[in-house]
Order: C-alpha cells, then structure tokens, then sequence
C-alpha cells in the first residue's frame, strides 16, 4: 500500500481500464456495484417502511438521494482536479481532505461492506432455508426440496455460502479478477 492509506492502489490494473474485450473495465465495475447497491437498497426499502412508516421513510430515502447526488457531485468535482492524479476514490479523498479523510473513507467502505454482506447472508438464510415471523413460517428451498436436515438448517447454510461462495470472492485484490478469460 501507498503512503495514502489505500490511495495509491488501484482496483483495476491499467490495461484493464479500457472497455473492450472480456477484460473488466471502470464501467463494467460501476455497473456491478451499482446494481448491488441498487438490489440491496431496493430490498430494505420495505422493511424500512415497516419500521418507520411511511412518511418517515420516504423523508430517509429522499435524504438519501440527496447526499448521494452530493457526493457524485463531489466525486466528479475533484477527480479532474486531484494533484497527485491518483485513480481512486480514496486518492480524490485524500487530495481534498488528506490522509485522515483517505483513512475514514476505507473505514466507511469497511462497514459498509460489512453491512451489505449481512443483508446478503440473511436474504440467502431466507431464501434457502427458510424463515418464521409473524405467525408465518416459510420452509425455504432446501427445506422443500430435501425436508427438515441438520444440513438445510439456517447456520450450516448461511455458514457453506459464506466460506465456499464469499470468502473467495472477497480474498481477490483487484477488481479485474473477477471477469472471465
């Protein structure tokens, strides 16, 4: 790592950074991320409807929208304008706000991560082995294809897709590691 707290390694290497070929490319990883981003927050909109009611929840997602379109606004403001022409989300942070803001920036995108990783968890728990609320109780996939198992119970499921599926997922440095050749 670069003295900038991740600023100085890019995602994707620099021959990958066209978008030709079946090499990853900058537009092929935003559409990835903006559909992951856009499937999880598609899918926690009715549970915060849910909790906070209507009114309530339209004022976050509004509020939402807005700090989104500032931060856009913000990220293609400096990325033109970054001394050090750092290709990264946390060199543009830390040409404006230093080094404690390239550092809080991969803190945030830690959590964030983090979090989306356990919605991930609990849609596929839901969706495989099933889940109970409410007085209503779902088998799940597995629970109707093979009936009630040691192997079809939520942990041991949520547990395989987070080591056999996540876990190589996440050990790749690069983005451009994920397409196919």
């Amino acid at each position: 790592m670069g003295g900038r707290a991740g600023a100085a390694e890019p995602l994707l290497l620099p021959e990958h950074s066209g978008g030709h070929g079946g090499v990853a490319s900058v537009s092929g990883a935003v559409f990835n991320l903006s559909t992951s981003i856009i499937g999880a927050g598609i899918m926690s909109i009715p549970a915060a409807m849910r909790v906070l009611g209507v009114a309530p929840a339209l004022v976050l997602i509004a509020a939402v929208a807005v700090l989104s379109d500032v931060s856009v606004e913000f990220m293609l403001r400096y990325t033109g304008w970054a001394p050090s022409g750092a290709p990264s989300y946390a060199g543009v942070m830390g040409d404006a706000f230093g080094r404690a803001g390239a550092a809080a920036l991969n803190v945030f995108v830690a959590f964030t991560t983090a979090g989306t990783l356990v919605v991930y968890l609990i849609i596929i728990g839901d969706v495989l082995s099933g889940s109970a609320g409410a007085g209503e109780e779902h088998a799940g996939v597995l629970g109707e294809l093979f009936g009630a198992r040691w192997w079809t119970g939520r942990e041991f499921v949520i547990l395989v897709t987070a080591v056999v599926v996540l876990l190589p997922l996440v050990l790749l440095r690069r983005v451009g590691e994920y397409s196919w050749h």
